[in-house]
């Protein structure tokens, strides 16, 4: 007979949560090892630059390349065929339109072009599936980062709330300013005229790709299912940021989860939202949070910098000069339009990364660079949702185009396991188990004797019932 001790939960069996008992060969601590430290350079790292002139490189760059190098050496690394053919088509055509539109009228930032391929190409690699099953552990361990980063980020906001705590910069005491990234907005005040600083943990660009990590990690919990407490704390902390783009990732990650696992699934996901969400709403941060969901209709806020006021000047520039479709502006335009209203009007407009490649690079390798993000990233993902999440992030919600330190997360999460089909394998072990559930329940009543339930054929309007 069936006991409950027989039945195979979710999670797998006792013998390991990740599938096998954790990194048990020197080929996978080697694996997880490189994939430890990327995590741990786009995050904890995140706001540490190499000089190079007058310009920065993100430190995830050289881990990055070392790493894949590292991996593809010891053979635990392979190409991605079909992602290199594409990049390597993607590339060359935008070499040669940012190459016309400098022979024509000598625009262009070389940098920008060299850093394309620099920081894309670590997309053409995935590792070996003999290391697929490390998958779990690699996204846990994101998770935790993420979790405690949490936590320092409620603190963060909890001691500025009550008074106990001025907000410092810790790492900006700590880190030469030489090797500080620069360019961003750091740190400042959750409102106009407020003396709380939004939360970012310290080690994030901005609050607003700290929010995006966090909803990451958010979501990895609610693919795996597991990690509620933690998935809590990074939900409060969320909150913290005061980041529309943080909701903005976690809603569309969670309608992509919608869709894959049904109605009842959803209606409980509504029923929590609506409760949290409610709840939220209650305390001056949600409040200030409301009031923003309106901003795309003023011109002078950042939902409208961020997500019309680009493609109007895409648009703009597309009226005035029709070639521009072809072959763009050339690279580093859009940083430059960008720069030039800000210098005009103190309004800092941001390019997301699709609108960046429209802009600079035009249409036609536009179209071939998305191609290769769905080879690289989408197309046999171990993760759809992440992945689409990511990707979704990527094009619309963050100028990730040339910041390796942002669009990095997609690597041990998404595109070095792909042809590993974790959440498809998780969601139908999910199935199975309700499945063995429910015929457990009823040999269970059937041995002892209780009554068994009984399927009814649904009534006709009539009363009657319906014939098979």
């Amino acid at each position: 007979m069936t006991t409950t001790s027989d039945l195979t939960t979710p999670g797998g069996t006792a013998r390991g949560r990740w599938g096998r008992s954790g990194a048990s060969t020197v080929a996978d601590r080697r694996a997880l090892t490189v994939l430890t430290v990327v995590i741990v350079s786009i995050t904890l790292l995140q706001r540490v630059g190499i000089p190079l002139g007058g310009t920065q490189l993100s430190v995830s760059v050289p881990v990055a390349l070392g790493g894949i190098a590292y991996l593809l050496y010891h053979g635990d690394a392979v190409e991605n065929a079909r992602a290199t053919r594409v990049f390597v088509v993607a590339m060359a055509v935008a070499f040669l339109v940012a190459g016309l539109v400098m022979v024509g009228d000598g625009s262009g930032a070389l940098t920008s072009l060299v850093y394309l391929p620099l920081i894309w190409v670590v997309f053409c690699f995935r590792l070996h599936p003999a290391r697929h099953h490390l998958y779990e552990r690699v996204v846990d361990r994101f998770e935790t980062v993420m979790a405690v980063l949490g936590g320092v980020g409620v603190l963060q906001t909890v001691a500025q709330a009550v008074g106990a705590w001025t907000y410092v910069d810790v790492v900006k005491q700590v880190v030469p300013n030489a090797f500080l990234f620069l360019g961003y907005n750091t740190s400042y005040p959750i409102q106009y005229g407020s003396s709380i600083v939004k939360a970012n943990a310290f080690v994030f660009v901005e609050p607003s790709v700290y929010a995006q990590f966090l909803a990451l990690a958010i979501l990895s919990s609610m693919v795996r299912r597991v990690g509620t407490f933690r998935a809590i704390v990074m939900a409060i902390a969320l909150v913290c940021t005061i980041s529309g783009t943080g909701l903005l990732f976690l809603a569309f990650g969670i309608a992509v989860l919608a869709l894959r696992r049904g109605g009842r699934w959803t209606a409980r996901i509504v029923a929590a939202v609506v409760v949290i969400g409610g709840g939220a709403l209650l305390t001056p941060f949600g409040r200030i949070i409301l009031s923003r969901t309106t901003e795309t209709s003023q011109t002078n806020s950042s939902g409208s910098l961020r997500f019309v006021q680009p493609y109007e000047r895409i648009a703009e520039q597309w009226g005035q000069d029709p070639l521009t479709l072809l072959i763009g502006r050339g690279a580093g335009s859009a940083d430059r339009l960008a720069d030039q209203i800000f210098a005009a009007t103190g309004l800092p407009i941001n390019f997301s990364g699709l609108a960046k490649l429209l802009m600079e690079y035009g249409i036609p390798a536009t179209v071939l660079f998305c191609a290769f993000v769905a080879y690289a990233v989408i197309v046999r993902s171990p993760s759809p949702t992440l992945s689409l999440a990511s990707v979704f992030a990527s094009a619309f919600l963050t100028g990730s185009l040339l910041q390796p330190q942002v669009l990095y997360v997609m690597l041990p999460l998404c595109s070095l396991f792909l042809g590993y089909r974790f959440e498809r394998d998780r969601d139908r072990d999910r199935r199975t188990y309700r499945l063995e559930h429910q015929h457990h329940r009823v040999a269970t009543a059937a041995s002892a004797g209780g009554p068994l339930p009984v399927t009814v054929p649904p009534a006709s309007p009539d009363g009657g019932l319906r014939r098979a």
